[in-house]
């Protein structure tokens, strides 16, 4: 894996988000895993009366993979009090390095996203779930990779309004088309804890 690209991501990553840091509510988090490592900042901002949310993260894993992340969509609670529903976009650049042979990650994926927090119904529990899906087909894929499909969830535990523990399960399945052909997937468990402000 080459080092200086995984550290351009992070410094990119730290230069252009703290401006956008400053204009609204903004979430910060990490979580690890086994063998990986994740961090991510969002943004939440509220143009035009439309919930709009604005991030970038990175994932990094011993088991010779890195993926960084750009995303942007729009999120509001519908139907019921504490339903969060939302849909937008993910762009994911990366390696992957498979039999001693690096493989690049670039896709530009459709987004869904799914929240409930438990806080806002009569049960008043300091809980919730949150779950994400993003995927690319061939024609919103570049460089070797032919498809791209990710998932999320997480069970959250509200410490207090700014801080929240949480536990969940990603899953990311990557078809690559050169230079061999390939079906490459990874899935992990994990805990982390984020901060909003």
């Amino acid at each position: 894996m080459n080092i200086r690209k995984t550290a351009l991501a992070v410094i990119l990553t730290i230069i252009i988000f703290p401006g956008l840091a400053m204009a609204a509510k903004t979430t910060i988090g990490v979580n690890v895993g086994s063998s990986e490592g994740e961090g991510w900042v969002d943004t939440q901002l509220d143009p035009y009366n439309t919930p709009l949310v604005i991030g970038a993260g990175f994932l990094y894993s011993d088991d010779d993979y890195w993926i960084t992340n750009g995303h942007i969509a729009v999120m509001d609670e519908v139907i019921v009090p504490g339903l969060s529903l939302g849909a937008g976009f993910r762009g994911v650049l990366g390696e992957v390095e498979i039999y001693r042979r690096d493989y690049d990650v670039a896709a530009f994926c459709m987004q869904f996203l799914g929240e409930y927090d438990f806080r806002k119904n009569a049960t008043r529990l300091p809980i919730g779930i949150s779950a994400s899906i993003a995927g690319a087909p061939e024609m919103l894929s570049a460089r070797d990779t032919e498809q791209y499909i990710e998932f999320n969830t997480t069970f959250n535990f509200y410490i207090n309004n700014w801080a929240t523990a949480f536990a969940g399960y990603r899953k990311i399945d990557i078809e690559f088309d050169e230079p061999i052909e390939r079906d490459w997937d990874d899935d992990a468990f994990f805990g982390g804890i984020k901060i909003s402000f």
